[in-house]
């Protein structure tokens, strides 16, 4: 499916109606048409619930970064996306390597843009008759019932948890039909750990601890990314110590901290700092070049100010020692998937291998 202005107004009136259609045995039409796969179906487990998903799924609804990640990695589309920051008003993304950050130049579909992620356009949705929807739990768990009306969904919670992403990565590749792929995008995930911690074994023989810390304002908002999530996990992977505080208890969720107690924490021997900014009145320039620069200016041009700034930020060794890097949280901990993690590698090459 490439073009869809033409389906969104033909459509477009129609789709209360068609929301009580599908709501009413959805299932028969599309095995009884003569444009739907009808090889066998299968039930496909996920977070919420469990679906039964027939057929090869031609048309699919994404609804946040994470699970477009995982799309692609599997040699699949989108044919419609939301996202977690408003960028693009247009209907449709006509060019998603300038539209789409960090993600877009796999795109090669014009996806329908349903804006937010946490609000997608229900009639948007409705009149592309999707065969699949796929969300996070975490911000779409009460649309739920009313997706499901329009499409087998699925949902998936704990993005940030320690390897969750591979658990993700075969209940959507069961649903897609393509569970031959699992394998290979774990490979080369791993892979791709492996020659990254050759290049900076000296590194991390050197400088062991990081600290990950993902903030809009030292001053009321800061957290430390723990060593059993995704992050944490990927550092230690890499052969570093992921630092966090003394007698931190429970599972991967990341843990606040405030200005004054990040001395605890001063024998991190570098610290990587994920910047965010959720100003909807704050969009980014886009004429700064690409969008990935454009996104990474947003986003952590304030944090790196405030870090700059404050006396007890620069107290720290690794500030004195030149070793704090900046970083977006929507690169870092936003995407979760196997392409995100090559991104993230890549960009710590940039950081700690610049002197080498």
């Amino acid at each position: 499916m490439r073009r869809h202005g033409s389906r969104l107004l033909k459509y477009g009136l129609l789709w209360t109606s068609l929301l009580g259609l599908m709501a009413c045995g959805n299932s028969d039409l599309n095995r009884n048409s003569p444009d739907v796969d009808n090889s066998p179906c299968r039930i496909v487990k996920h977070d919420l619930d469990q679906v039964e998903v027939c057929g090869q799924p031609k048309t699919i609804v994404v609804l946040s970064s994470h699970m477009l990640d995982l799309l692609l990695a599997l040699g699949e589309q989108p044919d419609a996306l939301a996202g977690p920051i408003g960028l693009v008003k247009e209907d449709v993304f006509q060019n998603p390597a300038q539209q789409i950050p960090y993600l877009g130049a796999q795109v090669t579909t014009q996806p329908v843009n349903l804006g937010s992620g946490q609000a997608p356009s229900m009639e948007k949705i409705t009149a592309l008759k999707p065969d699949l929807i796929l969300a996070e739990a975490g911000r779409n768990a009460d649309s739920y019932q009313l997706f499901s009306k329009i499409a087998p969904t699925l949902l998936w919670k704990d993005r940030t948890a320690k390897r969750k992403w591979q658990t993700t990565l075969k209940g959507l590749a069961k649903a897609l039909g393509k569970e031959e792929k699992i394998q290979p995008v774990i490979a080369a995930y791993n892979q791709e750990i492996d020659q990254t911690k050759k290049q900076l074994a000296p590194i991390a023989a050197q400088y062991p601890k990081v600290l990950i810390l993902g903030s809009n304002d030292l001053n009321s908002n800061m957290n430390i990314i723990p060593p059993d999530s995704y992050l944490g996990d990927l550092f230690e992977q890499l052969g570093f110590q992921v630092m966090t505080l003394p007698d931190t208890k429970g599972p991967f969720v990341n843990v606040p901290i405030s200005i004054e107690a990040l001395p605890q924490l001063n024998e991190a021997d570098i610290i990587i700092v994920l910047g965010y900014n959720l100003d909807a009145k704050e969009r980014p320039n886009l004429k700064q070049g690409s969008i990935d620069k454009a996104i990474e200016s947003h986003q952590s041009q304030s944090i790196r100010k405030s870090w700059e700034e404050n006396a007890i930020a620069q107290s720290l060794t690794a500030s004195k020692e030149d070793r704090v890097y900046f970083a977006t949280y929507y690169k870092w901990n936003g995407l979760n998937g196997p392409t995100g993690a090559k991104l993230i590698l890549e960009q710590l090459r940039q950081f700690l291998l610049k002197d080498a």
